[in-house]
């Protein structure tokens, strides 16, 4: 669930302006103390994090929901061994430079209360976001919106189109 911000395309040149920028602005500010080697142990030590969290959920569906009809299934070996390696990889990373891991974990750790303030269309952060839309489609002249999927009344995508 992305702000629709990030889903603005321009009619000029229809590429997703805001989105590019945003990106663009981040890159930069995690590169510009350090170098591109740095970024890259950035986003390696935060990619493992979610893949290892995704190896659990794997796990833990299987014991929370173990007749709920799968695409596929896997010996569970295989995730509990992706877990171990996530988890082994996380720690070292934080063993061997633990200042900028450290660092990295807690800005990963921000955009927790960002993400559930956005999800929730009764708080502030709903708000201030979709007046920032509003701006940034009259200054980007008119710039569409591309949504995959209808939006239901609470907000939610309903699948795709």
């Amino acid at each position: 669930m992305m702000p629709t911000l990030f889903g603005l395309v321009s009619k000029r040149s229809k590429t997703p302006v805001t989105s590019l920028a945003f990106l663009g602005s981040c890159a930069f500010v995690c590169v510009w103390p350090s170098n591109i080697g740095d970024l890259i142990q950035y986003v390696g030590f935060l990619s493992w994090i979610f893949w290892g969290l995704c190896f659990a959920a794997v796990i833990v569906l299987r014991y929370k929901m173990p007749d709920i009809e799968r695409p596929f299934k896997i010996p569970l070996i295989i995730p509990v061994i992706a877990s171990l390696t996530s988890i082994y990889l996380v720690v070292g990373s934080l063993y061997a430079n633990p200042l900028i891991s450290g660092i990295w974990f807690l800005a990963g750790l921000l955009a927790v209360p960002v993400y559930y303030g956005y999800v929730d269309n009764e708080k502030m952060c709903q708000r201030w976001m979709d007046k920032l839309t509003n701006k940034l489609l009259y200054y980007l002249d008119g710039a569409e919106q591309k949504t995959t999927a209808p939006l239901a009344e609470n907000g939610v995508h309903q699948g795709a189109i």
